[in-house]
């Protein structure tokens, strides 16, 4: 029997959000996770407990417990659909889309999601089908000289049987959402209103901390809940003035300024921007409450620049989208 080594070249890797939790028929999973996807991690565990025996030494059966997956994703930044897992269904203005508000927060419940990896084209590949999924985090981050790179971290509740793929036409091409990439000559950083001058690298981080529900009666998830929202990142940039020192100082009660500051005021306090050569499309992420956690410094050598790194937190976060599209695809 002659195998055929499978390589990326005969994979896919597609998702859609679900109307319920693990609606399988809710959505066809037709969206791409930004260009150059990369299934960095997939897992699935039955949670098996070993039991043994008295009178012997080794184990006397095996039973199972909770059914979970994991998906690992990388890809490029090429489209802004990834943020409705975190803040829900965008509010949609003409070719505007909206996630979450400042007023309102971020919605308690979280958007769950299924995604399909497959492998081929032949009657003979499959196709796996996770249901019932959760983003622990999304990451997003760019540097001098790179593209702006986006990675997920996916819990699943859900997976049943796998699938095959009939003919090669059965396959997702993704032809309709090839989009142009963001790079780091696309974006730009504002602290406290104030532009980032020689930015060097920036990342954010969205951490939704959710979860899955298990019930009694089934191995499988039943529900997702989420808990605190986390949003940090860091920055590295040239060291021009001691802005973000004072800062820094008056997290801890008396600063420079003499006064405690719970965050660093402005408007906008975090403003991280990438829009696309034509100008046409942009994506804005807009924070308050901002507070520096660590002021780093390196490079004081002969000859040398001197950066400043700068790690933060904020509470608050919307994203805001301008394409060229006029619904969500």
């Amino acid at each position: 029997m002659v195998r055929t080594v499978r390589t990326g070249a005969s994979a896919y890797l597609r998702y859609g959000y679900e109307a319920t939790f693990g609606d399988i028929a809710s959505e066809t999973c037709t969206k791409k996770f930004g260009l150059q996807d990369t299934v960095n991690s997939l897992t699935l565990t039955h949670n098996r407990i070993d039991l043994a025996s008295l009178g012997q030494v080794e184990y006397g059966t095996y039973a199972y417990g909770q059914q979970a997956a994991s998906l690992g994703v990388g890809f490029t930044l090429s489209n802004p659909w990834i943020f409705e897992s975190l803040f829900g269904t965008p509010t949609v203005s003409t070719n505007t889309f909206t996630f979450g508000a400042l007023a309102n927060g971020t919605p308690t419940t979280p958007s769950t999601i299924q995604a399909v990896v497959g492998v081929g084209g032949s009657a003979t590949d499959v196709t796996r089908t996770l249901r019932g999924g959760v983003v622990n985090s999304l990451g997003i981050n760019t540097s001098i000289g790179n593209t702006v790179a986006g990675t997920m971290d996916m819990a699943f509740g859900i997976e049943n049987a796998p699938g095959t793929v009939t003919t090669a036409a059965s396959v997702p091409d993704g032809t309709a959402q090839t989009e142009f990439p963001y790079t780091f000559a696309h974006g730009r950083l504002k602290i406290n209103g104030a532009t980032i001058a020689e930015l060097q690298d920036v990342d954010i981080t969205f951490a939704q901390n959710a979860s899955l529900l298990y019930n009694v009666g089934t191995n499988q998830a039943v529900d997702a809940y989420r808990q605190i929202f986390d949003v940090t990142g860091n920055f590295r940039a040239s060291h021009t003035d001691k802005a973000f020192l004072d800062h820094t100082l008056n997290q801890i009660a008396k600063g420079t300024g003499t006064t405690y500051a719970e965050t660093i005021g402005g408007s906008p306090e975090l403003e991280l921007k990438f829009t696309k050569d034509d100008g046409n499309e942009d994506i804005t992420i807009t924070g308050s409450g901002l507070a520096p956690t660590d002021f780093g410094i390196t490079g004081i050598a002969p000859v040398e620049p001197i950066f400043e790194n700068i790690s933060w937190r904020i509470k608050n976060v919307t994203v805001v989208a301008n394409d060229l599209a006029t619904a969500v695809p």
